[in-house]
Parts: C-alpha cells; sequence; structure tokens
C-alpha cells in the first residue's frame, strides 16, 4: 500500500508542477553558458512557487509542500532529477484545538530548465 501511495504522491506531483514555473528575475540577454543547476531564487508558476538555493529547494502548493535537500543539478539536455520529501496537507482539525494533518513521503521531483522557464 505504501509503494502505491509513493507512485501517486510523485504522480500527483508531476501534475501540480505540469506547465511552466518561471523565474523572478529578470531575463539576461545574449548567448550564456548552459546552466549546470536551475538557478537559485524565487520560482513560480499557477499553484506553485519554488525557492532554489545552493543546497535545494522548498516548495510550495495549493495544500502541500515540498522539500528538496540536494542541488537541482542539471544534465547535458537541462532536466533534473531529484529525489526529496512531499507532505500533503489537509485543512481537517487533528485535535479539539484544531491544526492541520500531513502525511511525509518520498518523492521524485523533475524538470527541465529551458531559458527562464523550467517545464514538467
Amino acid at each position: 500500500m505504501r509503494f502505491v501511495a509513493v507512485i501517486l504522491i510523485t504522480v500527483c506531483v508531476g501534475i501540480s508542477c505540469a506547465g511552466q514555473v518561471k523565474a523572478s528575475h529578470p531575463e539576461q540577454f545574449g548567448p550564456a553558458a548552459p546552466a549546470k543547476a536551475v538557478p537559485n531564487g524565487v520560482w513560480g508558476g499557477e499553484h506553485i512557487r519554488m525557492e532554489v538555493n545552493d543546497s535545494g529547494a522548498d516548495i510550495e502548493f495549493d495544500c502541500a509542500k515540498g522539500s528538496i535537500s540536494q542541488p537541482l543539478e542539471l544534465d547535458d539536455k537541462g532536466r533534473f532529477k531529484v529525489e526529496g520529501i512531499y507532505m500533503a496537507e489537509s485543512p481537517a482539525p487533528v485535535a479539539v484545538g484544531g491544526g492541520f494533518t500531513a502525511s511525509r513521503v518520498k518523492a521524485t521531483f523533475t524538470g527541465t530548465l529551458s531559458g527562464s522557464t523550467v517545464v514538467q
């Protein structure tokens, strides 16, 4: 059962990230050397925000979070595939005082850097 949940979570992460995630920094003009990693900064799109730093990234979805504890290194085609943690969240109360429930599962995050856009 856990194996299926991990696959579904990975699929949900892919669906949530489908489309384009653009950098919030201005584009640079002229020829540039191919990037070796997703550049640091805040990236965002519809229903997703990803903050990349030297040691990984923090990702926010509408009802979930993600955490990557390794650099988002790119292959020669601009693709990355990294392991991380996906935490689905629910606003359901967990106790009399309320709160949120969250489940943490291992996930694989993938994407391709194309100019100033990360696409799934």
